[in-house]
């Protein structure tokens, strides 16, 4: 008789009963030797589905203990399947659950926990953002390495969307962007393919995407979460963070022509016309959003450029890129609940444009 079919031989023996009293001690005596963990659990899942024993608490710490990547889909199912004999409101085996989700790691895992947060049941909810909140504090006790990118290492600060919004204008053509003393960081929403490429190469280009196409930056992180609907629009599910030197912004925005005839900026509508068609780059103030979607009177600037300074912009002032993907999603979970008083943005502030003669040109 192999350890499995012996194993499977005697939890029969203390099952055959159904009698819980006898079940709670018999189990864990059980001769485990010559199992696999994986043969463990997959009796502990056999076990778990019976309803008639109060051994599911014990069982759902079996497999936070274990970690296992190959047990997280059997864990979700049985976390959002609502089959769970819990006895208390809060749903305490749930919990554990979500535990050994976070301590699991990897990709998968975290998508699970995402998913999760986004149930109806508060428990639920609360129980796995906690979770999502802490998972690079966790990473030492992970099974799967898996940082989420981004803001998560550190690099860039973040802040409360309550003190955001205390520190800027509430009117008016304003730069709004993430800075540090020599850089400055705009946005991208791009389609899996394209932003794979991008980070592998940290670049742009690759076979999905074409420098024979205007592409648009935005410096202001929550007027790139309007316009990607928060990484939920087609060919915008990937949310790009862009480093680049403050010195090649100013570049770009020197060769800047506004889509749109300007009498405050340009001499006549033939003055435009002919800077329009001379240049590479395309300018936009458009109004700001709030965080559910609504109109600002503040105006927020977006950057469209083509041809030779694209190509530049993509193979050569690209410093880094971030994929703040994961952020992103995480950050909507509180959006979705209208809970703005937990949401957290990155740190942006008023870009000061010193040069009178861009400041001019874009209509400062």
């Amino acid at each position: 008789m192999t350890p499995k079919e012996r194993f499977a031989a005697d939890l029969a023996k203390i099952t055959v009963d159904k009698e819980s009293h006898k079940i709670e001690l018999a189990y864990f005596a059980l001769d485990r030797g010559g199992l696999t963990l994986s043969e463990q659990l997959a009796f502990a899942q056999q076990l778990f589905a019976e309803n008639w024993h109060m051994l599911h608490n014990d069982i759902a710490f079996e497999f936070q203990r274990a970690a296992l990547p190959e047990t997280a889909s059997w864990i979700f199912d049985q976390v959002m399947g609502g089959k769970i004999p819990e006895v208390d409101d809060y749903l305490p085996i749930a919990r554990v659950f979500t535990w050994a989700l976070a301590d699991i790691g990897g990709e998968q895992a975290w998508n699970y926990l995402q998913k999760i947060a986004r149930s109806d049941n508060p428990f639920l909810v609360s129980y796995s953002r906690e979770r999502l909140a802490h998972w690079n504090d966790e990473l030492a006790r992970k099974t799967s390495q898996w940082s989420v990118n981004g803001w998560s290492y550190g690099r860039i600060k973040t802040e409360r969307y309550s003190s955001f919004i205390q520190r800027l204008p509430n009117s008016g053509r304003h730069i709004v962007a993430y800075q540090t003393e020599e850089d400055i960081i705009v946005y991208q929403a791009y389609n899996h393919k394209i932003a794979d490429w991008a980070v592998k190469h940290q670049q742009l280009g690759g076979p999905a995407f074409s420098y024979h196409r205007m592409s648009w930056i935005k410096p202001n992180f929550l007027w790139m979460m309007y316009r990607c609907g928060w990484a939920s629009k087609e060919n915008q599910e990937r949310v790009l963070a862009i480093t680049i030197r403050k010195t090649d912004w100013e570049q770009i925005l020197s060769h800047a022509v506004f889509s749109s005839y300007q009498p405050d900026v340009y001499e006549s509508h033939d003055d435009w016309k002919s800077q329009l068609a001379a240049s590479e780059v395309r300018l936009q103030w458009d109004p700001a959003h709030d965080p559910l979607g609504a109109k600002l009177d503040r105006k927020a600037i977006q950057i469209g450029m083509k041809g030779t300074i694209l190509r530049k912009f993509g193979t050569e002032m690209i410093r880094h890129i971030d994929d703040v993907t994961e952020f992103v999603k995480w950050q909507k979970l509180y959006v979705d609940q209208n809970e703005l008083d937990t949401l957290v943005v990155p740190k942006e502030r008023v870009y000061e444009v010193v040069r009178p003669e861009i400041r001019k040109c874009i209509g400062l």
